[in-house]
């Protein structure tokens, strides 16, 4: 159906697989189109009732592609204000996208998930990461980044702590600091994920859409919305000085 992702549906659960193994699921112009089309679809289809976001190969995600991606990869004649804004706000809606899916959603998490590697699985509603995978944000180091959440899900002490310091953290510390859900042995990941989806999916979906929206615009409320936005026009900005 895709060519940069996997999708498969069975028993309410959709499978999004990011497939670009040899480039350890980097986001490239592709991937991102597709896979804001699979949710689309799993959106969409009324038997779905809980989307799995994982990666195929070595590793979760590890940011965007460096050589060909909105993020990364300057206009021809370099970057301009505009051009800075629009790039950006497009990259926040596909971000907002995941954010605010109706549907349950799950990422699961091996290998390396850095930079909007990690952002991906901030996106989801529960994160389930084997204890030896990778996630951070090791490029950091100041600036803005276009991922508001750090100090949202660690609080600033330790958001600011691994930002500033670039530091990564493994998937048992992840889950102690909550970056993620859980962590289990990297073994027992597939199971863990497809028991959690399973009893998610056995849930009345028309609950869990109340649910979601009453959570998600409790965090509206609190200003996730706006920050956002204000994290993707300040991320794009800064291109104007580089």
């Amino acid at each position: 159906m895709f060519e940069t992702v996997n999708y498969s549906v069975a028993d309410h659960v959709a499978q999004i697989q990011l497939n670009r193994p040899e480039r350890h699921n980097a986001l490239s112009y592709d991937l991102v189109r597709d896979l804001d089309a699979a949710f689309d679809v799993a959106e969409d289809d009324p038997d779905v009732r809980v989307i799995v976001l994982s990666g195929a190969g070595k590793s979760f995600c590890s940011g965007w592609d460096r050589g060909h991606s909105p993020y990364l990869t300057p206009p021809e004649g370099g970057w301009s204000m505009g051009e800075a804004l629009e790039r950006l706000g497009n990259i926040e809606a596909r971000y907002m996208r995941i954010w605010n899916c109706p549907k349950p959603t799950i990422a699961k998490v091996h290998g390396h998930a850095i930079a909007a590697g990690c952002y991906m699985q901030m996106l989801c509603d529960i994160s389930v990461a084997g204890e030896d995978a990778t996630l951070g944000h090791p490029v950091s180091k100041g600036g803005a980044t276009s991922m508001p959440l750090w100090q949202v899900l660690l609080g600033p002490k330790t958001a600011r702590y691994l930002l500033f310091t670039g530091r990564t953290v493994d998937g048992k510390r992840a889950a102690e600091i909550g970056l993620v859900s859980l962590a289990v042995p990297r073994g027992e990941l597939d199971a863990a994920v497809d028991a959690i989806a399973a009893e998610v999916a056995d849930a009345d979906p028309a609950s869990m859409r109340i649910a979601k929206e009453s959570w998600n615009v409790d965090l509206e409320m609190m200003g996730v919305g706006a920050m956002f936005r204000y994290h993707g026009q300040l991320n794009g900005l800064q291109r104007l000085r580089q």
